[in-house]
């Protein structure tokens, strides 16, 4: 337990670096890009985000087939067979991307296959840190590219280089360099190892196809609002949108780095008692993020006037922190713990296509934005109780816990629409902080017990 927490608070210091990034691309950056400008730059990054389903379940396989085995008990061999094969793999399908672009002379679909490699190849190197437990050279590869990333997109706007095209070509730049240092420290890792053959690129999709495409429904569930705004709305509209959805996932940054450590604890174990007990915290974390929406709320007005229509979808955005958590943390890492790919594809296929059509109903009868994010909320919700109530049933909470989620939702609400930014947070965060302590006594009593007991094992070894 105590090598699991140093490895999330590894990667939580190198995500928290990463916020810091967040915040220069979702918050200051639309200061300077006008409303389309930053909107088609944040278009490209949105399709970025679905590169990983040109690997087709290779990376996914390599994950479940390490996750929670110690890298220095590897075949080395048989590594450096997977990754020579896996280069020349997205080498001839960013080729062939690359040669329709010409055709169509696109400029995005060029900078889209040039992408391809660095960031598919480098998933290859960080699936395989996050699976074998090496946290601490992940955290540092992170880190890396932020600084990188950083510097950049520092120098544009020092410069006053405002055309999207620029940006989306430091990013490209920021993880070609990432790439040749991880493909530096692959081959120091993997030296004097001689490698014959190649392998089966088949058998790799055929595991890991399931994994992928659960992975691009969780994707598609948590992005489904964007894909309505850029179909049926316009570029401004749409920029507005993935700003709020920035601002969820600047927060969320934390989150995912906990859930990145997990599936190396719980390959390893599924211990129950212990898995309830980060539910909870959680649920507790969860709802006192809603803290961070008044903060936000304050920032925007003040300094990006033309991005206040965005507060209404980030206060909706911010209400499914604690269903998110849970499900991204605990829920999908257990399914593929237990190598339960099938049963995880068809519960997020069952999820994404109501999301869809709770998508499609809400915008056909508001065409609003804000009910498009009502929607994710909706679908999350249900996720989160089914998951908990017949997937593992274990982690069903007590009879106070429904009650609890309904009040959070409620004070959200009156709290966010009906009290300006400094009130809203002072209410909001006691309100919260007393139901939490109320709701959750159980849960404070077992924290603050572990809490001494460290003290005294550490006071012992001292």
């Amino acid at each position: 337990m105590m090598n699991l927490m140093k490895n999330i608070l590894r990667v939580i210091l190198s995500n928290l670096i990463m916020l810091t990034s967040s915040v220069v691309l979702g918050l200051i950056l639309p200061i300077f890009l006008n409303v389309e400008d930053y909107g088609y730059y944040r278009l490209f990054l949105f399709y970025v985000g679905y590169v990983g389903v040109l690997h087709f379940g290779f990376n996914d396989a390599l994950y479940i087939k390490y996750g929670g085995v110690n890298h220095s008990s590897i075949n080395r061999q048989i590594l450096r067979k997977e990754h020579r094969t896996f280069v020349k793999y997205q080498l001839l399908i960013s080729i062939l991307i690359l040669v329709i672009a010409l055709i169509l002379k696109n400029i995005y679909i060029i900078l889209f296959a040039i992408i391809i490699i660095p960031v598919n190849t480098g998933s290859f190197h960080k699936l395989f840190y996050q699976a074998t437990g090496q946290f601490k050279r992940y955290s540092a590869i992170t880190i890396f590219y932020t600084i990188i990333n950083l510097i950049l997109i520092g120098l544009l706007l020092v410069f006053k280089i405002y055309n999207p095209i620029y940006y989306i070509l430091v990013t490209i730049v920021a993880y070609l360099i990432v790439f040749i240092k991880m493909e530096y420290d692959f081959m120091v890792f993997t030296k004097g190892v001689k490698t014959e053959g190649k392998v089966n690129i088949i058998n790799y999709n055929k595991i890991g196809i399931f994994i992928l495409i659960g992975n691009l429904c969780v994707l598609f569930i948590s992005s489904t609002g964007s894909w309505f705004v850029q179909f049926f709305m316009s570029m401004k509209d749409f920029a507005i949108y993935s700003f709020a959805v920035s601002m969820m996932n600047m927060i969320l940054l934390v989150v995912n780095a906990i859930g990145l450590t997990f599936y190396n604890y719980i390959a390893k174990k599924e211990e129950e008692d212990k898995l309830i007990l980060v539910k909870e915290s959680l649920l507790v974390i969860g709802t006192l993020a809603g803290s961070l929406y008044f903060i936000l709320k304050f920032i925007v007005t003040l300094f990006l006037p033309e991005y206040k229509q965005a507060l209404s979808i980030i206060a909706i955005s911010f209400m499914t922190f604690p269903y998110i958590m849970i499900i991204n943390v605990i829920v999908i890492n257990l399914y593929k713990a237990r190598k339960n790919e099938r049963r995880y594809l068809k519960v997020v296929v069952s999820i994404l296509f109501m999301g869809i059509v709770a998508s499609m109903l809400i915008f056909s009868m508001l065409k609003s934005m804000t009910a498009l994010a009502a929607a994710t909320l909706l679908t999350y919700i249900v996720w989160y109780i089914f998951s908990t109530s017949f997937e593992f049933k274990y982690l069903k909470g007590a009879i106070n816990e429904p009650i609890y989620l309904a009040i959070h939702i409620i004070i959200f609400i009156i709290t966010a629409n009906n009290l300006s930014w400094y009130i809203g947070l002072l209410v909001y965060s006691i309100s919260m902080l007393i139901l939490s302590i109320l709701f959750n006594r159980k849960y404070f009593v077992n924290i603050f017990n572990i809490v001494i007991e460290s003290f005294k094992q550490t006071t012992k070894s001292s």
